[in-house]
């Protein structure tokens, strides 16, 4: 077994070694790209080390040494000093390609530790497909899930959001941060509103309202015209129960939801989807006059108006 007490067995490929310039930038940069913190920095706090971002990366061979040293004389068991130093080891440069994996071999690194690893390490490098490979391992018990959940859904180079949701299906982690919970439903809002909403169901009473809320809000002020003229029709069908009806009329009509792009026309469609006659008559007559998906609603107020009257009548 590898003596990783010692740096000039971990680092005798070069004893003078230290992190180039270039590479030190870049997980600087990644670090302020994911709200100030890395994975590995994660890692390190476990190991009592404090203020990571102070040792991590390291900018000098001495800088680089004090941090080996303080992970080896952290009381922290073997394995995970282990695994910190393969977390660096990686660091190498690509013509060094199997310096970390000679050292994993060396101390008997357990698999499931060194798929983690390779995991936190590629996320922290923005590598998220590959992450998203090694962090959804059979073999892993879920470590920092919510955290992987988080940086998978809000990520600025992350753009793919069936990522997150891969990761969230493999995983089921249990999620108790609102802000977790609230960027994947974001997430699942930009893949289906039906599926958003059946989710959001699965929240509690009190985040489903908050929830639904969101949900209707990221309709309403959908940008692009055609994408939201087909979600506008997914919302309108949902199968809400009758309390989140209610919720429903109530944010539109006079909550704060009132103000949002088309809240009215989409109150009467939803009012016409269930023969919800009241909702017509109180809402038709602000119908707005375009043409959503196919329909002029110009046509149908008009419509609407001629009911009115003849119901008096």
């Amino acid at each position: 077994m590898a003596d990783f007490d010692s740096f000039d067995d971990v680092f005798s490929f070069n004893l003078h070694y230290a992190y180039d310039e270039q590479t030190t930038n870049k997980i600087i940069k990644n670090r302020r790209s994911i709200e100030q913190q890395l994975f590995v920095d994660r890692l390190l706090k476990a190991l009592g080390i404090d203020q990571a971002s102070r040792v991590y990366p390291p900018r000098s061979n001495q800088n680089l040494r004090d941090l080996h040293q303080q992970i080896c004389e952290s009381a922290s068991p073997d394995h995970h000093k282990q695994s910190l130093l393969y977390y660096i080891l990686k660091d190498i440069p690509i013509d060094n390609p199997k310096i970390a994996e000679t050292f994993a071999n060396s101390c008997f690194l357990p698999e499931k530790y060194k798929i983690f690893i390779d995991g936190i390490w590629c996320l922290d490098r923005c590598r998220f497909e590959r992450a998203l490979d090694y962090l959804t391992e059979p073999v892993l018990t879920p470590t920092f899930p919510e955290e992987i959940l988080y940086t998978f859904c809000t990520h600025p180079e992350q753009n793919d959001p069936t990522l997150p949701v891969a990761y969230y299906q493999t995983v089921s982690p249990a999620l108790a941060s609102y802000k977790v919970i609230e960027a994947y439903f974001t997430i699942l809002c930009r893949l289906s509103i039906t599926e958003a909403f059946f989710w959001s169901r699965q929240q509690g009473e009190l985040r489903n309202r908050a929830l639904l809320q969101n949900l209707i809000h990221s309709v309403l002020c959908d940008t692009e015209q055609s994408n939201r003229s087909a979600r506008s029709v997914e919302l309108i069908n949902l199968p809400l129960n009758e309390d989140e009806e209610a919720f429903f009329n109530a944010y539109l009509a006079e909550g704060k939801g009132r103000n949002l792009p088309g809240a009215k026309d989409t109150l009467v469609m939803r009012g016409i989807i269930i023969g919800q006659s009241s909702i017509i008559a109180d809402h038709g007559k602000d119908l707005t006059g375009r043409i959503i998906d196919g329909i002029n609603w110009a046509t149908v107020k008009d419509s609407i108006e001629r009911s009115m009257v003849s119901t008096k009548t």
